[in-house]
């Protein structure tokens, strides 16, 4: 490797950079490699200057608003469904005979679905098991409900202690466990 001095300025800036390019996911040693220096140089310089360390710093925290932006910009086209052109090729002896294209819709996604409204509306949307439940005399209490009928989350005659389970399949509702 050539012996390349370190810049303040040019160097922690092109560091950031290069850590930054969420597309192209550096290491550390392919990063050394753009420096032309040897990877144990680069940790020197992140060791020994506080800029490079920041850069470092500034550069991860830019790859990883990169990434949440596209994860976004995924779930998004995965919740709505979106549309595909596919080409389809017919050649005879080396030269295109005919082409086909055909636009098709990939339908929304429901865990994806699923998933949004879990993280985004927790008290309307959750995957547990336990509800808090308000009671008559104004005291909440957090159980775990087995969901027989799915049309409703309400548990029908809920009160202090364990339903039995006959009474709660004979209503359809839930069965209830402190």
């Amino acid at each position: 490797m050539n012996n390349i001095k370190y810049d303040p300025i040019l160097t922690p800036t092109r560091y950031e950079d290069y850590l930054a390019d969420a597309r192209q996911q550096y290491s550390t040693e392919e990063i050394a490699g753009l420096f032309h220096i040897h990877p144990e140089t680069l940790y020197k310089w992140i060791n020994k200057y506080p800029a490079m360390h920041e850069a470092q710093e500034r550069g991860r925290e830019r790859r990883r608003l990169a990434f949440v932006k596209e994860a976004k910009r995924g779930l998004f086209k995965q919740l709505c469904g979106y549309d595909v052109e596919e080409t389809r090729t017919v050649l005879v002896d080396g030269n295109i005979k005919e082409q086909h294209i055909t636009r098709r819709h990939i339908p929304a996604n429901v865990a994806a679905a699923i998933f949004v409204l879990c993280n985004m509306s927790p008290e309307e949307w959750t995957r547990s098991n336990t509800r808090t439940l308000d009671f008559e005399d104004n005291n909440r209490r957090a159980f775990t409900v087995k969901v027989i009928d799915n049309t409703t989350d309400k548990v029908a005659g809920a009160t202090k202690g364990t339903r039995k389970k006959e009474d709660a399949a004979s209503d359809g509702t839930a069965e209830i466990t402190p």
